[in-house]
């Protein structure tokens, strides 16, 4: 039960990563079409204030959403071992080694997402924001946080798994 509760969790972080990061291709594809009928209404081969032209600091969206994105993606990799790695061990030396570095990944994760979680309430106590936009940077931080933490439940979840001597699969 809990495998089927932390797995749809992953795969439902993984595709609103995935649905985000297609949003910010149509952004930055809309952006470059406005760019260039923007140039275009410059050079006089296309009618004057229709209102087209880039978007307004879009790369700010871009800088704000794309760490989100990673970590929205990491629990699903974690969660189907899916990083690369070079296997020189077979057996039961693999099997410890691999127990030890999924509790360094969750200990990892875990004290990343910590951090992440500190660095949004410093932004938030600042009220620092993007320069053109203004949108507040702790929003960046906030996405972050359920895939780093999220990461870090899976990694645990892979060890105990391991610990309690079943496989990925089971």
């Amino acid at each position: 039960m809990a495998r089927g509760a932390i797995e749809r969790a992953a795969q439902g972080l993984a595709l609103l990563g995935g649905l985000v990061l297609l949003a910010l291709v149509v952004m930055a594809c809309l952006s470059s079409l406005g760019a260039l009928g923007l140039k275009g209404a410059q050079g006089g081969w296309l009618p004057g204030g229709v209102g087209i032209g880039p978007f307004k600091a879009g790369f700010e969206i871009v800088e704000l959403s794309l760490p989100a994105i990673v970590y929205a993606m990491i629990p699903l990799v974690q969660l189907r071992h899916a990083h690369a790695r070079v296997e020189i061990l077979r057996g039961r030396s693999a099997r410890w080694l691999d127990l030890f570095w999924q509790l360094v990944a969750a200990v990892l994760f875990a004290v990343i997402a910590w951090r992440i979680g500190l660095g949004m309430g410093a932004k938030m106590r600042s009220g620092t924001t993007t320069f053109l936009l203004g949108l507040p940077l702790w929003w960046g931080y906030a996405a972050c946080l359920p895939g780093a933490w999220g990461s870090a439940v899976v990694a645990a979840w892979n060890g105990w798994r391991l610990a309690a001597g079943g496989g990925y699969d089971e």
